[in-house]
């Protein structure tokens, strides 16, 4: 178990899990995406990233899902950690370039999780890229702590 310092949630533990995927090319690269696109430029103030954002939205699912079946928590924690890793440069500023040019969205993850070193830790931890996604996308029960109206991504959003 490790702790990493969140300014805005304090201490968040991360386990096995977490500490595997923080590691891989495809969440690191979260670190070079502001969570509010082109925001900073007017609010000197909005520097966060899509991986310092996913970090909190990982600790706020691991409170709602400690009454989840158990068998659903490392598929969750999974999902909240990866939920970003969909978006673009400039995160919603070019989404609408996503969707004409390359016919997905943000959410569209299951290729992503299906190749590279997330693909494989997934793998190791004997969890489903498809069940993964459909958690992202909030296809599952579980899955709308993650995506919906009211949800951890939209509670940790700024």
């Amino acid at each position: 178990m490790k702790a990493i310092r969140d300014p805005v949630h304090g201490y968040i533990e991360l386990g096995e899990l977490p500490l595997s995927l923080l590691d891989t090319k495809e969440v690191q690269r979260l670190r070079r995406i502001r969570q509010l696109g082109l925001s900073h430029l007017v609010y000197p103030g909005a520097n966060h990233t899509r991986f310092e954002h996913s970090l909190g939205v990982m600790h706020l699912a691991k409170y709602m899902t400690a009454h989840v079946e158990e068998r659903y928590r490392d598929e969750l924690v999974a999902a909240a950690l990866l939920h970003d890793i969909g978006h673009g440069p400039l995160s919603h500023v070019t989404e609408e370039l996503m969707v004409r040019h390359a016919r997905r969205r943000h959410y569209d993850t299951e290729d992503i999780l299906r190749s590279g070193e997330v693909s494989d830790v997934l793998g190791d931890f004997s969890l489903q890229p498809s069940n993964v996604s459909r958690h992202i996308r909030g296809d599952t029960h579980v899955g709308q702590i993650l995506n919906s109206e009211i949800d951890v991504d939209r509670m940790d959003y700024l």
